[in-house]
């Protein structure tokens, strides 16, 4: 018998038998999977879509920095997925992810006018929706043409079956204007108050088209964006300890990680405390800089 895989919901994935599921019809209406607790964390993944990443061709630097972003609203990133183009490995992807139960499905790349951008077709498949033409995607790829058509990049700013493509979304799912590119992002809310969002692939439009997300999904977050304590955004206070020493006591849940060299035993310990805004008092211990007595830490890494 197949051992049993954690669900953040308490419940377990049923094995998977030799004989494949049929194809569900899309109806339209996508299953409610989650409800969430807006007073406790919000789980998320990434799925990253390229088959330059999976070649090496590639090095990925937007899920790095959505994971920055989620983690400083609060969020718990617990998984980077880098799939094919291929619309069943994006469709799996996305299915696994929400029989996890995650809350927030991020998506980057397979947004643009090409064959093998697949994103959108793999997550309509993952959820039973059918994809639909969006008036307002079609409004942003036009006007994106028209530009490019001004500036002599392209020669007609008419949609052809390619650029059209990109004016396909989820039943359902919300345009998100791509202020540095052509294809527009996508918001889609799922039933039951989970959320998927697609961004382009390209680290300048998916950072655009992801700001702007964040935006229209601030009561998914359980806090306010952090700030931080250090003088470089978004890092949190770094402290120092003479040297590596025994510690009995434990690390409160997410509050502080320890980073000790490994060549150079002698060396301090680098120590980073990250603070959420509905913590104040330590967050106005660590502005001041005060010799707050500071959480025990156990164990290196």
């Amino acid at each position: 018998m197949l051992p049993k895989k954690a669900s953040f919901r308490g419940r377990d994935r049923r094995p998977q038998t030799a004989r494949p599921a049929a194809r569900k019809r899309m109806s339209g209406t996508p299953a409610a999977k989650v409800v969430v607790d807006r007073l406790g964390p919000l789980h998320a993944e990434i799925v990253v879509v390229g088959r330059e990443l999976l070649r090496g061709q590639l090095r990925d630097g937007n899920a790095s920095w959505i994971a920055g972003e989620l983690t400083r609203r609060g969020a718990l990133v617990h998984r980077v997925t880098i799939v094919d183009d291929l619309e069943r490995s994006i469709m799996n992807a996305v299915g696994e992810a929400r029989e996890r139960g995650v809350h927030l499905i991020v998506t980057t790349g397979g947004l643009g006018p090409a064959q093998d951008d697949r994103t959108l077709a793999g997550l309509a498949e993952a959820l039973r929706l059918p994809l639909v033409i969006s008036p307002p995607a079609r409004d942003m790829v036009e006007a994106a043409y028209r530009v490019l058509k001004d500036t002599r990049v392209v020669g007609t700013a008419g949609l052809n079956a390619s650029r059209q493509k990109m004016c396909l979304l989820p039943v359902g799912a919300e345009a998100i204007p791509n202020p540095a590119g052509v294809a527009p992002g996508m918001i889609l809310r799922l039933t039951g108050g989970a959320a998927v969002v697609s961004v382009p692939g390209r680290p300048e439009e998916s950072k655009a088209v992801f700001e702007a997300a964040l935006l229209r999904l601030r009561d998914l977050f359980p806090c306010a964006p952090r700030r931080s304590a250090s003088s470089k955004p978004d890092l949190g206070r770094i402290g120092h300890a003479p040297g590596p020493r025994p510690a009995d006591g434990g690390v409160p849940r997410r509050l502080g990680e320890v980073h000790p060299p490994a060549a150079r035993r002698k060396d301090p310990i680098r120590v980073t405390l990250q603070f959420l805004r509905r913590d104040p008092e330590r967050g106005r211990h660590a502005r001041r800089g005060s010799a707050a007595p500071p959480p025990r830490l156990g164990g290196s890494r």
